[in-house]
């Protein structure tokens, strides 16, 4: 009897130990998180400043940081390879075989998104990026090696559920093993990964954050896949806010309360964050740039002019290709090299931007001159043999000046005799720089 009593003793605390155990490992699995979390910015920069072409190891601020490999990433089947290399994100990437045309997709909730590759010499130029089935450019894959690259961005889509897709439809003649290996994908902190089902069986609200002042009202809108499905609008404090259950929200008294829109009779719900202000409070209503275009000659240095209302907001620069114009907290753009870039103005701690593209162009050579041509208003056309450090003089007078303000010329019109010529701005119609 009494053996028989300590073996009933054994089983029950060996059992006690399977069953804590197991409790344990699920409690781990609940908890498990498959992305990261951005807590710094590129270079520490108080806004995130990751621009296109250059490595981002890391989600920034503001973003969440999933791994090639994830189960909500779909690669077209045997036309994928996965590649194990320790400076990829968490020691591998997947590659697109060569030879072959490819496609990868995968759908998500949120509204920016970034696509980090590794770089090559002999990877494809023309990966497209379709999102909800427009094309957005080509992955910006080929180039010097460089792991983790930052190979493209979109920023502002309608939060919500969108569908990507990466289309490889030509292979460089020179590829070795891959096409192009993707790292890993970034969206929104507060996004995340869907698979298909989820999509056909999900609501979303046209914004996740929403600002009034006390008195005021906004309505959101609700996006339901499931037709004829009765949508539910509630606020978890209608004190400070209420929501009618046609979604129009309105401001009560100032604080932060949560709107919820739940699926009737289901567990798919989507939220909304509502700041309530005081009235009289300072609102950031708009931001804009003196000028939407620029043109520089490598090496030269412009300024850009940022308006904001209230003007005690601060404003972050920044450029979309650093290779190509970089540009300071003050607005001033430098030229390093031709091509096109983007240059930023946002309101700190908020989504309030505006833009100017600048175009880099070569330099004429210092030896060399070049013809410049310029018709007037009254149809009178004035030319002038200028050097490369008068083109660039003019240049950007031209962009900078207005109304009646003048470029003064020198002029030989005999081996004896010079003359000074002034164009005034607003008489000019058009120029044009013949080079010789």
């Amino acid at each position: 009897m009494i053996n028989l009593f300590k073996k009933g003793f054994i089983y029950l605390v060996l059992m006690l130990l399977v069953l804590g155990s197991f409790s344990v490992e699920s409690a781990s699995a609940a908890e498990a998180v498959d992305y990261e979390e951005g807590v710094t910015n590129l270079n520490n920069t108080p806004e995130n400043s990751a621009v296109v072409g250059k490595s981002l190891k890391k989600p920034e601020k503001g973003w969440k940081r999933y791994d090639d490999n994830h189960e909500k990433l779909i690669y077209e089947k045997d036309k994928w390879l996965r590649y194990g290399n320790t400076i990829d994100y968490k020691n591998g990437s997947t590659g697109a075989k060569k030879n072959v045309a490819a496609k990868m997709e995968f759908w998500f909730i949120g509204s920016k998104i970034n696509i980090i590759t590794y770089r090559a010499t002999t990877y494809t130029k023309t990966a497209l990026v379709k999102i909800d089935g427009i094309d957005q450019g080509y992955l910006q894959t080929y180039g010097s090696h460089q792991a983790q690259t930052l190979a493209f961005k979109k920023e502002g889509l309608p939060f919500g559920i969108h569908k990507v897709e990466v289309l490889i439809t030509n292979t460089p003649s020179n590829v070795d093993t891959f096409t192009l290996r993707i790292d890993a994908i970034d969206i929104d902190i507060d996004g995340s990964l869907v698979d298909e089902e989820a999509v056909n069986n999900s609501i979303t609200l046209d914004k996740n954050n929403l600002e009034l002042f006390e008195g005021n009202q906004e309505k959101l809108t609700a996006t339901v896949t499931q037709n004829n499905a009765k949508v539910i609008w509630t606020s978890s404090d209608e004190s400070i806010a209420t929501v009618d259950q046609d979604g129009n929200v309105t401001a009560i008294r100032e604080g932060v309360i949560t709107v919820t829109a739940k699926v009737e009779n289901t567990n798919l719900s989507a939220d909304c964050v509502v700041t309530v202000k005081k009235q009289g409070s300072t609102e950031l209503e708009s931001i804009t740039l003196d000028r939407n275009a620029l043109e520089l000659l490598e090496g030269s240095q412009d300024k850009l002019t940022a308006t904001v209302t209230p003007d005690a907001a601060k404003v972050i620069w920044t450029s979309s290709d650093e290779s190509i114009a970089t540009v300071d907290q003050n607005g001033n753009v430098t030229a390093i090299r031709e091509g096109q870039a983007i240059i930023t103005a946002k309101v700190e701690n908020t989504e309030l931007v505006a833009t100017a593209t600048v175009i880099v162009k070569k330099p004429i050579s210092e030896s060399s001159s070049a013809i410049l041509s310029i018709t007037l208003v009254n149809g009178i056309t004035k030319e002038y043999d200028v050097t490369n450090a008068v083109l660039n003089n003019y240049l950007n007078w031209f962009d900078s000046a207005q109304g009646t303000e003048t470029f003064k010329f020198s002029k030989t019109i005999s081996p004896y005799k010079k003359v000074t010529e002034y164009v005034v701005h607003d008489k000019i119609a058009s120029f044009e720089v013949r080079e010789y």
